[in-house]
């Protein structure tokens, strides 16, 4: 009977731990700086009615905490978290951090012209680290970011075509296909310098 109580017990430990981890990893709340988000310290965890002020690119997020209304200025927040998704603010707007290895890729929804109206369409973009400036992900700004790096510059103009393939996923290794011509040139000039 003390074996089937301490098995009890274990459980509900477990449980509970497993409980806390989902929690964390859908959490919503904001990350006030730089620091923050590399710690994964969100403030304002309890967060609801969340509301970004994107029309127009308006410059502050409003959000209840406690039930108290609080108003923060874009340009002083790193970010913020959503259902377990992270976010990062440049320039008043959003945008949604697919990958961090390496360096950052970021995706950002817009509105575009098309016919008589318009639709949204899903527009990619990259900061070599996380404190810099959010780029449009295309081949020109790549081989600006990356000028000291020549085989991955000449690897990413040999296997992609136009600026839209960049952002491919390789669904079947789980992983942007850019990354992989980056850390294969990472891993090769770590060899190369090895060997001298």
């Amino acid at each position: 009977m003390k074996n089937v109580m301490k098995m009890i017990v274990i459980l509900m430990m477990i449980g509970t731990q497993v409980n806390s981890l989902m929690a964390q990893s859908n959490s919503t709340g904001i990350y006030l700086t730089l620091q923050d988000y590399k710690m994964g310290k969100l403030a304002y965890a309890d967060a609801n009615n969340l509301k970004l002020n994107e029309f127009l690119g308006g410059s502050h997020i409003n959000l209840k905490s406690e039930g108290k209304k609080v108003r923060l200025a874009k340009a002083e927040t790193f970010g913020y978290r959503f259902n377990g998704v992270d976010y990062r603010f440049y320039h008043n707007q959003a945008y949604q951090v697919l990958d961090t290895a390496g360096f950052i890729l970021y995706s950002h929804a817009q509105l575009m012209p098309q016919g008589k109206g318009y639709v949204t369409a899903t527009m990619y973009f990259f900061s070599v680290n996380q404190s810099a400036p959010v780029t449009e992900l295309t081949i020109a700004n790549i081989n600006k970011s990356f000028a000291t790096q020549t085989e991955f510059r000449y690897s990413i103009e040999n296997y992609f075509h136009n600026d839209a393939s960049l952002a491919t996923y390789d669904k079947l290794n789980k992983q942007y296909e850019i990354k992989y011509l980056y850390f294969e040139h990472q891993h090769n000039a770590a060899t190369q310098h090895a060997s001298l």
